[in-house]
């Protein structure tokens, strides 16, 4: 038995476990644990392009080394995001029924006049001047994140949540051909972690690339529980065409429940700012409230 006097005589004590290291410390009473982050395991997080490297200057410890398994220790401890409260809650819950299941609209409850706009590829520079439109109009939109951009640009990724937009997983690298079922879960977990690390915020929305079903992505996906989020408006904005036609694409398809495929990142995007503030108040006279896809999947019958 360890008496209270001689307790201040252990100074550590090592613990080796399977899955980590615990260190116990005893200082005048008082205990403080280390613990290892939990995040992927190694062997099942190696993705073709190299999420931390001295060649980019991006060195992230929450983030395996890869091709090391079982090395890893988080090397510092991170504080809680400084994010401000977001203007209006945050709709993260979907309905049970929608976990694991494809959504390219829903029937909104007495065909309710809702739409939700959403946005792919970023954050990007664009994403701002996206964000700028919205709250003019006080639009809630849903973007789809690209994990490999948030290092890029954290402080938009930090302002899309502040402004109280939801977010999606939109996979790390944008990859459109088929892979195993490792790089797929790196594909979406590490974005997932990243997302949470830099906002606070966990989502179960995913939008595969391009759209693909069958590239082992979105399967991964399902297995997980994410709702798989297409559209039923597709802008096609990448072909970036005016902002009239854009406007146009719209208006002309507006159904109760759609959703909306746009893109605030990836390339030129001034075309598709344009077309927002022509389609958003013609869509608010026409009697449509704009939701976040969250809110609409609440709001189906």
């Amino acid at each position: 038995m360890i008496g209270s006097r001689n307790f201040q005589r252990f100074s550590q004590i090592l613990l080796g476990g399977v899955s980590g290291i615990f260190v116990v410390s005893f200082n005048h009473g008082q205990v403080a644990v280390s613990l290892p982050i939990v995040g992927l395991q190694a062997q099942n997080s190696v993705i073709t392009q190299p999420i931390n490297s001295a060649e980019n200057g991006m060195e992230d410890p929450t983030i395996p080394p890869l091709g090391k398994p079982d090395s890893f220790i988080p090397r510092k401890p991170f504080p809680p995001p400084n994010l401000k409260k977001p203007e209006k809650p945050y709709y993260s819950l979907i309905p049970e029924r929608y976990k694991g299941k494809t959504v390219h609209n829903v029937s909104p409850r007495n065909q309710e006049k809702v739409i939700a706009l959403t946005f792919d590829d970023g954050p990007w520079p664009e994403t701002p001047k996206v964000l700028t439109v919205l709250k003019e109009f006080n639009v809630k939109a849903t973007f789809f994140i690209l994990g490999q951009n948030l290092p890029l640009y954290p402080n938009i990724i930090k302002q899309v949540v502040q402004e109280g937009h939801a977010v999606g997983n939109h996979s790390w690298t944008h990859s459109y051909p088929k892979m195993e079922p490792q790089k797929a879960k790196a594909e979406i977990e590490n974005t997932s972690a990243k997302l949470q690390l830099m906002t606070g915020l966990k989502t179960r929305l995913f939008r595969p690339p391009g759209g693909i079903l069958d590239n082992g992505v979105a399967d991964y996906a399902r297995s997980k529980n994410y709702a798989i989020i297409m559209w039923s408006i597709d802008t096609k904005d990448f072909q970036q065409p005016t902002a009239s036609i854009l406007a146009n694409r719209v208006l002309n398809q507006a159904r109760p429940g759609d959703i909306v495929l746009m893109h605030d990142g990836g390339g030129n995007r001034s075309q598709t700012i344009e077309a927002l503030k022509i389609m958003i108040p013609e869509l608010q006279k026409r009697g449509y409230r704009f939701v976040t896809v969250s809110e609409l999947l609440n709001l189906a019958e």
